[in-house]
């Protein structure tokens, strides 16, 4: 069981690509300078809350993230399809759900609850943990529901720059691997992968998650860009500890993209009531803010960059590629 549970934890590298050690980093394949550090700054949870809303929505606006992902299946999706409605020109993915862990706030699958029964609970609403998600969902189930997660952003006007696995929750069994894989490759939208190098297996194995050939063998397949790590901030005692572990983060980037991902919150009462780790998504949302930081970002010299603008590159390097081949 901690084995299972320790595979939630995959989406923090997602899932990432070869047998053999890339000779060039994700960034210098696509046409970034070579040698440079590459942050796509990125927020989770748009949909869930106004608490969450509200300072992703902000951060967006003023630059100091470059990107985001929402939960269509969320209680304020409706308030976040009517913010990017009116700011089109920012990059917003979809994160595909399938667990809800607060008892404050709960969501429930796209899908009717009888055509999906095996992701939901007595009341209809996804479990709340993702190892219960892993032990009892039916892969055909998982199928239909992402299919009609991603059918509900698009119809409300959302054309997702991404596709992020919320919690992990996805990646916890190679045939659900395959459907958030599958889906990104039949929908030509990125999903938030990595590398899959061995310096990176020997990583999980030495944290006790086995990587299993199948695994390895469904990455190598995936046909869209992927990055070369992904890093949050650790959690702090004090706002102060919370913006020097950032820029630690940052200091310990290696060269290629990078994706730095946060969870920034207003503080309610109800955001204290929905979520355990409350602090340190307010210490979050107060680092977004600090005037320090993008002055640190460009004393450390990082680029910013996005979806968008990396499925951009993408394509240009992918026609270039074919138009030497012919």
């Amino acid at each position: 069981m901690k084995r299972v549970a320790l595979y939630a934890g995959l989406w923090l590298w997602a899932m990432g690509a070869s047998n053999v050690a890339a000779q060039t980093n994700w960034g210098e394949r696509l046409g970034f300078p070579p040698g440079r550090r590459v942050v796509i700054l990125h927020a989770n949870d748009m949909g869930i809350a106004y608490e969450f809303n509200r300072p992703v929505e902000t951060g967006l606006q003023e630059g100091r993230l470059t990107s985001a992902s929402c939960l269509s299946v969320g209680p304020w999706f409706a308030e976040c399809v009517e913010w990017v409605q009116a700011n089109r020109d920012k990059d917003v993915g979809l994160a595909l759900s399938f667990v809800s862990p607060s008892r404050a706030v709960q969501w429930g699958p796209v899908a009717p609850c009888d055509k999906v029964p095996s992701l939901t609970t007595a009341d209809g609403q996804f479990p709340p943990t993702t190892v219960q998600f892993m032990l009892r969902t039916d892969v055909d189930q998982v199928r239909r529901e992402a299919a009609a997660q991603l059918d509900r952003a698009r119809r409300a006007g959302i054309k997702p720059s991404h596709l992020h696995p919320h919690l992990g929750a996805i990646l916890t069994r190679i045939d659900l691997l395959q459907v958030y894989l599958d889906l990104a490759q039949e929908a030509w939208i990125p999903a938030v992968m990595v590398d899959f190098t061995p310096e990176l297996v020997e990583c999980f194995h030495a944290r006790g998650i086995h990587i299993t050939a199948e695994m390895i063998d469904a990455v190598a397949r995936y046909p869209l860009p992927k990055i070369d790590d992904i890093q949050n901030v650790p959690p702090a005692d004090t706002y102060e500890e919370t913006r020097e572990r950032f820029c630690d983060v940052i200091r310990s980037l290696k060269p290629g993209i990078t994706e730095v991902f946060l969870n920034p919150a207003d503080d309610t009462p109800a955001l204290r009531r929905m979520n355990d780790k409350w602090q340190q998504r307010v210490w979050e949302a107060q680092l977004l803010a600090d005037p320090t930081v993008p002055e640190f970002l460009q004393q450390e010299q990082i680029i910013l960059t996005d979806w968008r603008e990396i499925m951009q590159r993408f394509e240009t390097v992918r026609v270039e590629r074919e138009v030497e081949e012919e």
